[in-house]
């Protein structure tokens, strides 16, 4: 009699994971597999789970990747300027680790013919190995880890049941506005930048301007193994336009001559390639002192990345000059900026 029980409790435990694992691969809410069937709804909910399956499965031959600057891009901007098929992915709290996996599984399924990515100097500046979780499974093309997605609760109880909500009620995603932040309801301006900005204290000295070295190259050493491996593929590299609220916090903090020295040691390093194309919206005060573009000292609306998009598209990269001119007009924005003037004169005292 136990004997039959026995029988009966693992047949009944098998059939539940087999039909769990069933459920997901159909479903597949992460897109590891396949494409979603006739009648079954994408939904965008998780950069970090998604991107792989993306990666692996959309149709394109371009690129566009970087940190959560990135995602107010539409790809449909970079297909209508520079043709072809785009594919945005973005990482919120990514680093270079992150974008290097992601270039990985693009080069192993498709053909690319540019990359689009955003350099942000807080992200050269810092340790290239993510400390945050990514699903790195999904990003191989091991079927034997594949237990991880395929019988995972909140993928079953989650996504998946997003997925056929979604399906029932025939809500349409676009990819093409997939994970993008901004919202009806996002807050621009001063007031909303500097809400969100804790002022550090003014240290009153400046390290020296080889603090950043490590990090920085260690970046750059990821970036350059995909320059250097794919003559190919035209990259275009980029500096985000960061406000200067973003050097205000540099200034403070005793970093002036390890930003200026890490700007443009990475400028004068790819403004030559010739599979590169590099291009700065950091020093472009069109962009940078106006805070009605911000939400905060970072991130800003989605017509700055369009701008950036049609920058790109109708004029040339960085030469000699320009990164001369760069490195000239961010060393004076830092020395001789009045950045106490953005705040009301309470806020000014606390931080003297």
């Amino acid at each position: 009699m136990y004997k039959k029980y026995a029988i009966q409790l693992i047949s009944t435990t098998v059939g539940l994971l087999v039909l769990c694992a069933a459920t997901v691969f159909l479903l597949d809410p992460a897109f590891q597999y396949h494409l979603p069937f006739p009648g079954v709804e994408a939904t965008y909910t998780n950069e970090r789970y998604q991107n792989a399956g993306l990666i692996k499965n959309q149709d394109y031959d371009s690129i566009c990747i970087g940190s959560s600057v990135t995602s107010n891009f539409r790809a449909s901007w970079f297909d209508e300027r520079f043709g072809g098929k785009t594919l945005k992915v973005s990482y919120p709290g990514g680093t270079f680790s992150d974008f290097d996996l992601a270039l990985k599984t693009a080069y192993e399924t498709h053909d690319i013919k540019r990359v689009y990515w955003s350099l942000d100097p807080r992200l050269l500046s810092a340790d290239p190995q993510n400390p945050h979780e990514i699903p790195t499974y999904l990003y191989d093309f091991n079927p034997f880890n594949d237990v991880q997605y395929l019988l995972n609760k909140d993928i079953l109880l989650e996504s998946c049941a997003t997925t056929a909500i979604a399906s029932l009620t025939r809500t349409h995603s676009d990819l093409d506005k997939a994970f993008m932040w901004e919202t009806d309801k996002t807050r621009y301006g001063l007031e909303a930048a500097i809400a969100s900005y804790r002022r550090p204290k003014d240290i009153g000295f400046q390290y020296d301007r080889h603090v950043f070295n490590e990090p920085l190259r260690a970046n750059l050493e990821i970036i350059d193994k995909w320059i250097n491996s794919h003559p190919e593929t035209t990259f275009y590299l980029y500096f985000p336009p960061y406000s200067t609220l973003y050097f205000d916090s540099i200034k403070r903090q005793g970093q002036i001559d390890a930003m200026m020295f890490l700007l443009y040691d990475t400028a004068n390093r790819y403004k030559d390639k010739e599979n590169v194309r590099f291009y700065s919206f950091i020093d472009q005060n069109i962009l940078t002192t106006n805070y009605d573009n911000y939400t905060d000292m970072v991130h800003y609306r989605s017509e700055v990345n369009h701008y950036m998009v049609d920058y790109m598209a109708d004029n040339p990269p960085m030469d000699d000059s320009a990164v001369s001119a760069l490195a000239s007009h961010l060393r004076s924005l830092m020395e001789n900026y009045d950045f106490d003037s953005l705040y009301p004169p309470s806020v000014q005292d606390k931080y003297k």
